[in-house]
């Protein structure tokens, strides 16, 4: 299952290769990223998959809320696709 995770965080060097670094430690697979500045505070979205083994988003998230400039974090899960029968 793909997960969706949007970080708004205060502009700093290096913020966004932190973020990306603590997923991809943390035993998480980027499928997509989208970084978009703003006035005021970033958005950095990433949709992940974790990798085999006992993983929660919940963890996940309670990491990333405690790098310094993190703003919020927010999840939203995706619907696993359906393909048609042929």
């Amino acid at each position: 299952m793909t997960t969706q995770i949007d970080i708004d965080f205060l502009p700093a060097e290096g913020a966004v290769v932190r973020l990306i670094g603590l997923v991809e430690r943390r035993g998480y697979e980027l499928d997509a990223v989208n970084y978009a500045p703003a006035t005021g505070a970033h958005t950095l979205s990433m949709t992940v998959r974790a990798r085999p083994g006992l993983r929660r988003i919940e963890t996940l998230k309670a990491q990333i809320a405690r790098v310094y400039g993190v703003v919020s974090v927010n999840e939203i899960t995706a619907a696993p696709r359906l393909e048609a029968a042929s």
